[in-house]
């Protein structure tokens, strides 16, 4: 699992785990099947449950507030536009959550992130799909929270009026489907990218630190509830780039909630899938820096090559090579075991030498 948005030292069942996943063939460890059996797993899966609930908690609640009393032409919102108020409330619970819970999920609590680190190799298939799946049972339940914690005109408010469903929920309005597909898409792309250049890439995760990332995440995708919240035309919500959040309100408040609803998923999903393509192609860790250390590892005066290893921070937050020990190795020796994390091309070369097992470390 390489899909945390902060990195901490992994436990010892983690340790097994990624020890035993690197002998396992591209497929198995793209799957994740093997991960079923370790409780970390499951313990990730009810956190993403558990923040995602008190996201839509707080999201709905704060959306709400943006309002004020029955917004409507006689009784406009507390702030115009009202998407400043909430792109700023937004910032703030994304980064404090994010930081809450990242040591014990990675901190996605949204299932365009989970997808798209799916499509990348970051989060292996099976983790992903029970991320996703929390996540919405996450926001059903909050959605349920926050209706039975408020008085029926107070989840009113923003029904069909300056740009929210009941219970703060998405509207479409009078979008069709393919335009509100777009929004999801270009906007929730900047997110994705944002995420993948600030924590997910190996060197920039480490130049941005634990702190930094989650807040400069948050940041942008306050920036982008304002940028598409003022764009669009009353009873409208914008572009949400969440779609949990969106499915928690219409499955509690149902009607025409549910109006445009595969929009909202499978616009920050292509966003996730072209994302995924992009960087597969042009990795941000440049596949020539690390083919040029592989062969300068090969190309050391030794009568063979030393031990490489990957000083990793948690397998995933860049790449160090080090001699370990004055012993050196026979040429034809598997013994360079780098951890998860390594890229691909280092692998490639060290593999041509015949110095690395082939299915040591994924993508």
């Amino acid at each position: 699992f390489h899909a945390q948005i902060v990195r901490h030292p992994p436990s010892a069942e983690e340790e097994l785990a990624a020890s035993e996943a690197r002998d396992l063939p591209f497929l198995q460890r793209f799957l994740g099947f093997d991960e079923l059996k370790y409780v970390y797993l499951w313990k990730a899966v009810l956190i993403e449950c558990f923040g995602m609930c008190f996201l839509t908690v707080a999201s709905i609640g704060s959306t709400l507030s943006s309002f004020g009393r029955q917004p409507g032409p006689e009784t406009p919102p507390i702030i115009e536009p009202p998407s400043v108020a909430i792109a700023i409330s937004h910032f703030f619970i994304l980064g404090i959550l994010i930081l809450s819970f990242a040591a014990s999920s990675g901190g996605h609590l949204n299932p365009m992130i989970s997808f798209a680190t799916i499509l990348t190799g970051h989060t292996p298939f099976v983790r992903g799909v029970l991320y996703i799946g929390a996540q919405m049972l996450g926001a059903v339940i909050g959605s349920q929270i926050m209706k039975d914690a408020l008085p029926e005109d107070t989840i009113t408010w923003t029904e069909n009026s300056n740009g929210q469903g009941a219970l703060a929920g998405c509207a479409i309005g009078d979008f069709s489907g393919r335009q509100q597909f777009l929004l999801e898409f270009g906007f929730g792309m900047v997110v994705i990218i944002s995420a993948y250049g600030i924590a997910f890439d190996a060197r920039q995760g480490k130049i941005f630190g634990p702190i930094l990332a989650p807040i400069l995440i948050a940041a942008t995708l306050a920036t982008m509830i304002y940028a598409s919240g003022t764009l669009v035309p009353a009873g409208h919500s914008g572009a949400v780039m969440n779609p949990a959040r969106c499915f928690g309100p219409a499955a509690i408040i149902g009607g025409n909630s549910w109006d445009g609803q595969w929009a909202y998923w499978f616009g920050p999903f292509t966003a996730g899938a072209v994302n995924a393509l992009v960087y597969l192609i042009a990795p941000p860790h440049h596949r020539e820096m690390y083919e040029e250390e592989a062969r300068a590892l090969l190309g050391k005066k030794n009568t063979s090559v030393q031990r490489a290893v990957l000083n990793a921070n948690n397998s995933t937050t860049g790449l160090h090579l080090a001699s370990v020990g004055a012993e050196t190795k026979d040429s034809s020796s598997t013994d360079v075991m780098p951890n998860d994390g390594q890229h691909p091309h280092f692998m490639f070369v060290l593999q041509e030498a015949g110095l690395l097992i082939s299915n040591a470390v994924p993508l």
